[in-house]
């Protein structure tokens, strides 16, 4: 259980106001739903325990501002349950917005999870707020250039959205407390036509997880299986970067470029 304190600080990291429609992800016992109806959202509440589900749908049994699904989050149709959701409300004329928000304090070991889940869905969402562990959010908001912690999840998460780091929530705010710090991490979605533009984001991706898959291997090789190594040289030339350049030292806008110059459809 969180301090309400930090349920408080979720709901105002993602502006919750009245008319808002969110999808909550692990509402447990409700003690992040009730704040977010009282200020005026709308819930969509996704629970994959069939007990705690069960307690959330009684403790709110009296308000029409929510809605409870035993789903397991990570395996179920997010996109069509929300799509039908907002659009039962907009019938009714409850909703000021066409996007909705997701505000949660998810289970850490599912964090990766949905990150990569949520972000894609810019036409759906226009802002995610998490509360994750606090490792997890400085890496994939803070992580730097030619680091150990700079992976190819940090690509898709600048690809699709603009993240923030808000504020570090201290164990001692959770109860039972757990070993570890959690943060609040803000991800405001991109639409589609602000993604960097790649002629495939499927291959663009492909080409990304490629290129780390060799450790500290320069991208002439880890690429090869693309194009030849003198190309991928020729390529990197074209804007600036040695011959032999690693993954962990380009930038999105680099593999944007490089991807746009070599991949072949």
């Amino acid at each position: 259980m969180l301090n309400n304190e930090i349920n408080e600080q979720l709901a105002s990291a993602a502006n919750v106001e009245e008319g808002d429609v969110v999808l909550e992800i692990g509402p447990g016992t409700g003690s992040l739903t009730n704040v977010l109806i009282n200020s005026g959202a709308i819930v969509l509440a996704i629970e994959k325990d069939p007990h705690m589900a069960a307690i959330v749908s009684e403790r709110f049994a009296s308000t029409d501002r929510l809605k409870v699904l035993k789903e397991d989050c990570v395996k179920c149709h997010i996109r069509s349950h929300m799509l039908s959701f907002l659009g039962s409300i907009k019938s009714l004329n409850h909703s000021k917005s066409r996007y909705a928000k997701v505000v949660s304090n998810i289970p850490f070991n599912i964090s990766t999870d949905v990150v990569e889940l949520l972000l894609p869905m810019g036409d759906i969402f226009s802002e995610v707020v998490l509360l994750l562990q606090e490792e997890t959010a400085v890496r994939l908001v803070e992580s730097s250039l030619r680091t150990s912690d700079y992976r190819p999840i940090n690509f898709f998460v600048n690809f699709y959205s603009d993240p923030e780091y808000k504020l570090k929530v201290p164990r001692t705010y959770f109860f039972p407390q757990p070993n570890v710090d959690a943060a609040v991490v803000t991800f405001k979605l991109k639409q589609a036509a602000e993604y960097p533009q790649v002629s495939s984001i499927k291959s663009f991706f492909s080409m990304v997880n490629s290129a780390f898959n060799g450790k500290r291997k320069m991208l002439r090789r880890s690429l090869q299986h693309i194009c030849t190594s003198l190309e991928i040289e020729q390529a990197l030339g074209r804007f600036g970067l040695p011959a032999t350049s690693r993954p962990e030292e380009l930038a999105l806008d680099d593999f944007v470029k490089l991807h746009n110059l070599i991949a072949k459809e």
